[in-house]
């Protein structure tokens, strides 16, 4: 019995230590110095290190673990950087690390954007869609009632914005793909008039449905940060993806779509 009591023992610790471990940033992956030599750097720290749209373990400045939102949260007021740090579990793991005066403006307005992006994203995905009454050009209504229990994908853009332009001949694509699918709609939001939306498809191709809207209501409502901005929403009405690039929206959209095929 002592013996049995033991090894539970033994096996307790063994797991809050794992626990405690787990909760103890690891050395920096990348030091700030060399992170914040110049834009250049700091941009590839970005292109290899940073992944801040997913699961990761969280630390303030005293490597005190704090919430997913709240890191994101203080990332936006553009005074701090993400430091990727080891992990023992291999989970990706950042900590806050405090930028001094004298780095680099660029690198500061960088480092705000990243924030809001990603702050953004957080704020958005495992929510309902805010509130919309859609109007096309067509003439066609789009509300949460008559969408429900259907697959939204929604793109904003803009017509000077030459990516959302560019991306079009492959969205098209994804829509014929999916023609067969009625429980799948395409809509797309641009903060041009109504008049100017109507002469470019005239000239452009695109198979998504075309409503104007605000930019306001993009950037404040819908919490993007860059054109062109593509969300997945559920049948249930929850976005279940937020990106900037077609190919991570339409990867979200297939596994969605697989997810929900009508029977």
């Amino acid at each position: 019995m002592k013996a049995l009591l033991k090894i539970i023992s033994v096996c307790l610790f063994l797991s809050v230590s794992a626990i405690v471990d787990a909760q103890i940033p690891g050395k920096d992956v990348v030091p700030p110095e060399v992170i914040l030599k110049n834009i250049n750097t700091l941009l590839q720290y970005y292109t290899d290190h940073l992944k801040l749209d997913g699961d990761f373990a969280a630390f303030d400045t005293h490597g005190q673990v704090i919430s997913k939102g709240e890191f994101l949260k203080q990332l936006t007021t553009g005074n701090y950087l993400p430091l990727q740090v080891y992990s023992k579990n291999k989970q990706w793991a950042y900590r806050l690390f405090r930028l001094s005066s004298h780095v680099d403006s660029d690198a500061q307005r960088m480092l705000k954007q990243i924030g809001d992006t990603d702050y953004g994203i957080y704020q958005t995905i495992g929510k309902p869609l805010p509130a919309f009454h859609y109007i096309d050009l067509n003439g066609n209504v789009y509300t949460p009632e008559n969408t429900k229990g259907k697959i939204i994908v929604l793109k904003a853009w803009f017509i000077s914005c030459v990516p959302c332009v560019k991306e079009m001949p492959e969205l098209n694509q994804v829509v014929d793909r999916y023609k067969n699918r009625k429980d799948i709609i395409f809509v797309s939001i641009a903060f041009d008039s109504k008049a100017k939306l109507q002469a470019f498809t005239k000239r452009k191709l695109f198979k998504y449905a075309v409503v104007p809207v605000s930019a306001d209501y993009i950037e404040n409502t819908l919490h993007a940060t860059g054109y062109p901005a593509h969300w997945i929403i559920n049948k249930k009405g929850i976005v279940v993806s937020m990106s900037y690039d077609s190919e991570t929206m339409i990867a979200a959209l297939d596994k969605e779509a697989s997810d929900n095929v009508r029977k």
